[in-house]
């Protein structure tokens, strides 16, 4: 079949979460069909990285993404339309569906459903539910205005998200608690949560160094909220209370406002995370209370068999057993003591990465998703 990909962010591997999903998504569709993928870039670097999937794809286009800024005031549909929308990546589209019959038409991320075409198949990959975590930013605000504000954001991105489920064939999400959000609202809908894969192989254990200094890690994205909202509760919460241990928070657009201690180091992007996790005295601490989806930065720390506290939302997409593949503490205090539990036992650091790690080997391989993901193309039953 002919598979035409829509890409919101270049489907590239050492970039973030998503990136690294799309691209085993291609690699895997194409062993077996013909796929074309057409991607926005915001720059010159990532328009290089997508000469990655050249040898899988039968072609790759870079669109710039050029957002429209101007107010739209009442407007039904939220600001990730217009943020995604322009003439250029319309006329690519136009342009690949008149050369070659597309069979189907697979739009990764929200804010692609307005590429949707009726003459296609057409697969919508959600990676988080947007209009949950707008739900949630209105339900925590206090301040009465700013809280009207984000009501309005919630009712636009519930409008757009429910209608582009329903009107798309079928629709992927990461995690099953992600699509029985979705069914509620679209029960109808062919919904499939397939979630991430890792290549264990790849992402394997480094030999032990017990010798090394313990050290609290954090990857993340600074330009996702809830990486943002971990950071701070890292620096401010746990890491003044843990002065002899080092916090390593790696990753793009570390915000400015964050404040620097004496045991917080954050060196940036790190190409390849794997330099990172060093067993058995790297802990990895993922505070994430906010976001829905599955987290790449805890595929990696369970397969590199590194052990993990992250809190109930940050383990969701996961068949995390609590004290046994992760500690999960869901406030300051509970974050405080895992932590405590963790850095007093080396015993009990090896064995809850063992757990992780075993976790990933029999639900997380590339061996059993890429099955799932090559059948969502399948037109059989639609």
């Amino acid at each position: 079949m002919n598979v035409l990909m829509l890409t919101a962010y270049p489907p590239v591997l050492h970039m973030h979460g998503g990136g690294v999903r799309m691209f085993h998504n291609i690699r895997l569709l194409a062993e077996r069909h013909n796929v074309r993928v057409i991607s926005f870039v915001e720059n010159e670097r990532e328009r290089d990285l997508l000469r990655s999937l050249q040898g899988m794809c039968e072609s790759v286009t870079a669109v710039q993404r050029v957002p429209d800024f101007r107010p739209h005031w009442l407007s039904l549909d939220p600001f990730l339309v217009r943020e995604f929308s322009t003439p250029q990546m319309q006329r690519e589209i136009d342009s690949a569906c008149a050369k070659k019959k597309v069979d189907v038409l697979q739009c990764e991320y929200l804010q692609m459903a307005q590429y949707r075409r009726r003459n296609a198949f057409c697969v919508l990959t959600i990676h988080e539910t947007l209009s949950a975590n707008a739900y949630s930013a209105f339900r925590n605000e206090s301040e009465p205005a700013i809280k009207l504000k984000l009501f309005y954001r919630w009712m636009q991105l519930l409008r757009y998200e429910v209608l582009a489920v329903r009107r798309f064939d079928r629709v992927v999400t990461m995690t099953s608690h992600d699509a029985d959000y979705l069914r509620s609202y679209a029960p109808a809908a062919d919904i499939r949560p397939i979630p991430i894969g890792i290549d264990p192989a790849e992402f394997s254990p480094h030999p032990e160094e017990p010798a090394r200094p313990l050290e609290v890690l954090f990857v993340g994205n600074f330009r996702h909220t809830p990486n943002v909202e971990a950071a701070f509760f890292l620096v401010e919460e746990v890491a003044p209370h843990f002065p002899e241990v080092r916090f390593v928070l790696p990753g793009h657009n570390v915000p400015a406002d964050l404040g620097r201690r004496p045991n917080v180091s954050m060196p940036g992007y790190i190409a390849d995370t794997r330099v990172l996790y060093r067993r058995p005295n790297t802990i990895v601490a993922a505070p994430l209370f906010s976001g829905t989806g599955q987290r790449v930065k805890l595929l990696e720390a369970f397969s590199m068999a590194c052990p993990v506290i992250t809190t109930s939302v940050g383990a969701l997409g996961f068949p995390v057993r609590p004290g046994t593949e992760a500690l999960i503490a869901n406030s300051p205090e509970e974050f405080r003591s895992a932590l405590s539990q963790l850095a007093g036992s080396e015993g009990l650091r090896r064995e809850i990465g063992f757990h992780g790690r075993e976790m990933i080997l029999r639900e997380f391989t590339w061996e059993r998703i890429g099955p799932l993901m090559r059948d969502v193309v399948s037109c059989a039953g639609a």
